[in-house]
């Protein structure tokens, strides 16, 4: 059988996706976050998007600072004990972007009706502000028996943004440890993109195909960014940067008060001005970098 190469360079990743789609983005809160995806999309002032994340933190937080995101579906977007609410998502919501607020089930819920490919699926938000506050759910008459049951309808995603720790060339990914949603952003996606910490043989996949958590039938694209999830943490290779997070979030609020050069100086510096993944790094420091690394990660 002739396969073809996923692989694609990082520097390609801003043509695939264009205004107005659909954006998913995986990870949970600063874990598993594909950092390195999300900065070429907002190098490129990518603009109109709909995000559509799991829980999520300043990856989600930057594009709405850039004004690139017209409609949030998230679950939470912060940083947990570093900004229990994200600055930008805080402040702007129901301003500059539509808000969509769900909770965890019902966003999955969401996902697996467009993978099933049924009109709608029951979820337990009865009696919370999700029915009040998202147009995508409805309260309908139960059919079995007596009472209301609310539903939310499909959620197809135009692409999905997804770090894992190693894929071959042919697209089969393996995660190192939990998998979030992201299983369900790439069955619900038009097209997957996936960066990762190292392209690896196929024998090494088929040695190890257990591990195997999107098969290649679900992957479109792989790119090999080696700490491509920085300032989060990749389960098993790095720990999260709490510095870098906590220098976004403090030049983030500094803007929100009008002093708008912390934040102009932080995109020029991580954003525009690296021309490559390689210069982000040495933007960071690339003793600070290594410094994240956990004993044996990868192995």
């Amino acid at each position: 059988m002739n396969r073809r190469s996923t692989v694609i360079s990082l520097d390609d990743v801003g043509d695939l996706v264009s205004d107005g789609d659909v954006v998913g983005i995986g990870g949970f809160v600063t874990t598993n976050k594909p950092c390195a995806l999300v900065r070429q999309l907002a190098m490129a002032r990518k603009r109109r998007l709909t995000v559509v994340a799991a829980p999520s933190s300043i990856e989600l937080d930057l594009m709405i600072g850039l004004d690139m995101v017209q409609e949030v579906i998230t679950p939470y977007c912060g940083a947990e004990s570093l900004a229990p609410v994200a600055p930008f998502y805080s402040h702007y919501a129901g301003r500059r972007f539509r808000l969509q607020e769900i909770d965890n089930g019902s966003l999955m819920a969401m996902l697996e009706a467009h993978i099933r490919r049924v009109p709608f699926m029951p979820v337990h938000v009865i009696g919370t502000s999700i029915v009040e506050y998202n147009e995508r759910v409805r309260v309908v008459e139960n059919p079995f028996k007596q009472g209301e049951v609310a539903v939310v309808r499909p959620l197809e995603i135009d692409v999905a943004l997804i770090h894992a720790m190693r894929a071959d060339k042919y697209g089969n990914v393996q995660h190192r440890g939990a998998h979030f949603m992201d299983h369900l952003l790439a069955q619900a996606a038009k097209k997957v993109i996936v960066q990762v910490e190292r392209v690896v043989p196929n024998e090494t996949i088929r040695s190890l195909s257990l591990e195997t958590s999107l098969p290649c039938e679900f992957v479109d694209y792989v790119v090999e960014t080696p700490f491509g999830a920085h300032p989060a943490a990749s389960q098993g290779f790095y720990r999260r940067d709490d510095r870098s997070i906590a220098a976004y979030v403090d030049a983030a609020r500094a803007h929100l008060r009008g002093d708008e050069q912390p934040f102009d100086d932080f995109v020029a510096r991580f954003i525009d001005g690296p021309g490559s993944h390689a210069a982000y790094c040495q933007a960071v420091g690339v003793d600070k970098v290594f410094s994240l690394s956990i004993e044996g990660g990868g192995d």
